[in-house]
């Protein structure tokens, strides 16, 4: 089951929202996910254009799993970056098809979500880059209808509005079971 909680005036927003999230909760067995083939095909169902992972650990794992084993996205449309090269090379080699920036900038570039999957004390640093991509590169940087997503703790909503300057943010918690399709995942967004 997926707990929700929504505020919302924009009720594209929170459907879009809903729809990613909900990914994550669908059942996957484990036999499925660990024989599953990460087909690096376009998927008719894509549910946004661009996703971009800022951070590559198991949050960000458990969310690029069954986005991709379900077909929700296909990997050509997800970026990832990270500060670890050992940690890009892992997703290279886990999702075949899932494109990999050198820099925040690049990988948020025409994305239309941003999944800051970062520890707390980054956020800070994200939110910098963005800005600049924003600033230096207006639309061409970051786009109008951006949605950030985050499901680093700890951090007020209205930080992720002020620091980057997306005015679309949601903040989750999902959890590891996710990337099994067995978890739980509560939300709120502006």
């Amino acid at each position: 089951q997926q707990i929700s909680l929504a505020k919302s005036k924009d009720l594209r927003f929170t459907m879009i929202a809903q729809r990613f999230l909900s990914a994550t909760t669908r059942p996957l067995s484990r036999r499925a996910l660990l024989s599953a083939s990460f087909s690096t095909t376009t998927s008719n169902h894509d549910v946004f254009s661009k996703i971009s992972f800022i951070g590559t650990g198991k949050m960000a794992q458990a969310l690029i799993a069954p986005l991709i084993t379900q077909k929700l996205q296909a990997p050509s449309s997800i970026n990832a970056f990270d500060v670890s090269d050992e940690a890009l090379k892992q997703v290279e080699e886990l999702y075949p098809g899932v494109q990999v920036s050198n820099s925040i900038q690049d990988s948020v570039q025409d994305a239309n979500l941003i999944v800051y999957a970062v520890k707390p004390q980054n956020v800070g640093k994200v939110h910098a880059e963005i800005r600049r991509a924003k600033e230096e590169r207006g639309t061409d940087g970051v786009r109008d209808d951006a949605i950030i997503l985050s499901v680093a703790a700890g951090t007020p909503i209205a930080n992720f509005v002020e620091g980057s300057l997306v005015e679309k943010v949601a903040r989750s918690m999902p959890n590891t079971p996710a990337q099994i399709g067995a978890g739980v995942t509560v939300w709120f967004c502006t």
